[in-house]
């Protein structure tokens, strides 16, 4: 079984969604690649357009116990919904850039890797 990038990053806890779009699927209005909480979908989705009419290149939005962080350029944009004050909040913005990187051809992953 194949571990989607951003399935990975679900997996710490701490984190409760993250939301990887890329230019292409907004401009054609496919569904983003989504994982974790759909309640939180409408809101990292907000933050993806707050995000675009600031004209930043990343936001955080904070919402009771929990914040979004939306980050990207023209391309690639990822959302990641995590629990504030967590120790995971310190490898949050390093697991964005991670996620924003382009993979190179001789990254291709293996199926059961």
């Amino acid at each position: 079984m194949v571990i989607s990038k951003i399935e990975r990053v679900l997996r710490h806890d701490g984190i409760v969604a993250v939301l990887d779009q890329t230019a292409e699927q907004a401009q054609t209005g496919t569904e983003p690649s989504w994982v974790g909480d759909d309640k939180w979908k409408p809101i990292v989705l907000e933050a993806v357009k707050l995000r675009q009419i600031a004209n930043e290149p990343s936001v955080r939005v904070l919402v009771g116990d929990h914040a979004v962080l939306v980050s990207g350029d023209d391309k690639h944009v990822v959302g990641v919904v995590f629990i504030k004050g967590h120790p995971v909040v310190k490898s949050v913005v390093r697991m964005v850039r991670q996620l924003l990187r382009q993979p190179s051809p001789s990254s291709q992953q293996t199926p059961g890797l």
